[in-house]
């Protein structure tokens, strides 16, 4: 089935990047808290204020399955149909549910949306987050001032991170002031001229030229041999031959393995992966959508350190 996040694509995103993914065991969930008044039978009435546009019938029971179950994530002693019936105030089982949504409309059978719910609320906790070296490691894409640091580990090789560039520059482009974006390098050794064009990437930060350097190698997939890297040097205006001897003597092996080993105990298994404040992105969708969406959320627990207060 066509994922409604991506195009069709770039929708294997939502499955695979460049090497496989681990998933962890949720936690437990809190008993059930006792709400009076009958429980609705239908989607609709379980889902109060929720689009369901777009689901199958099916899909529509399974989500409202999913909100009679789980925790409103905000805390509170209810699920979060019970917190959508009966506290108008929370805004936290509205955005819930509409995560629940946005799974099943991917064909997420119920284990696996609550699974992906379980582990997106628990990696904003702060132990679970990643101290991730940006030292070394800029420009940024964005302003360097803004809140909300976002870190890819990418590959120039990796046709999933070819695809999902242009998302994530123009997402973050669009949201000046927001976050800014780090490129640290994971290359996949299995794949030709990879670690070639990673050492090649370091070499242009030290240049002043990364960012170009980025798109031109990202430009240019199938020509990343150490030659054609020394070409795109010289198109870029710098020593090439300085380049040739860079590579030639492993000068920023050390930067790029270091990067890798970082991003390995981080908890990333394939390319591309993204952190939000050392937060891993475990969500399988890199659509605008679900991008604003955690970066609202990222956004808030940032203000308060936790969740927001609901009205009462």
């Amino acid at each position: 089935m066509r994922s409604p996040f991506l195009p069709a694509a770039l929708t294997l995103l939502l499955l695979a990047g460049c090497a496989g993914r681990t998933t962890a065991t949720p936690p437990p969930a809190p008993p059930p808290a006792q709400v009076a008044g009958p429980e609705p039978t239908t989607p609709e009435g379980l889902l109060p204020g929720i689009p369901l546009d777009g689901l199958s019938a099916a899909q529509q029971q399974l989500v409202a399955q999913v909100a009679q179950e789980e925790f409103c994530y905000c805390g509170c002693p209810h699920t979060v149909s019970q917190c959508l019936r009966q506290h108008a105030g929370c805004h936290h089982a509205k955005r819930m549910a509409r995560l629940a949504v946005r799974l099943a409309m991917a064909g997420l059978p119920k284990a696996e949306v609550q699974q992906t719910l379980a582990r997106y609320y628990a990696s904003f906790d702060r132990p679970r987050r990643a101290r991730l070296e940006l030292d070394g490691f800029g420009p940024p894409l964005g302003d360097p001032a803004a809140p909300v640091t976002l870190v890819e580990f990418s590959d120039f090789t990796c046709p999933f991170c070819q695809m999902l560039r242009p998302v994530l520059e123009k997402f973050v482009s669009d949201r000046p002031g927001r976050l800014k974006l780090y490129y640290k390098p994971f290359p996949i050794e299995s794949h030709p001229h990879a670690v070639e064009a990673a050492q090649a990437g370091e070499w242009a930060r030290d240049q002043g030229i990364f960012w170009t350097f980025h798109d031109l190698m990202f430009g240019r997939p199938h020509a990343l041999a150490p030659d054609d890297l020394v070409g795109y040097a010289r198109e870029a205006g710098k020593d090439g031959d300085d380049l040739a001897a860079a590579l030639e003597s492993g000068r920023y092996r050390y930067k790029v393995e270091g990067s890798q080993a970082e991003a390995r105990a981080a908890g990333l298994r394939g390319t591309p992966t993204l952190f939000f404040g050392g937060r891993l992105h475990v969500v399988p969708d890199y659509s605008e959508w679900m991008l604003e969406f955690t970066l609202q959320d990222e956004e808030e627990w940032q203000e308060h350190q936790r969740w927001s207060r609901d009205e009462p």
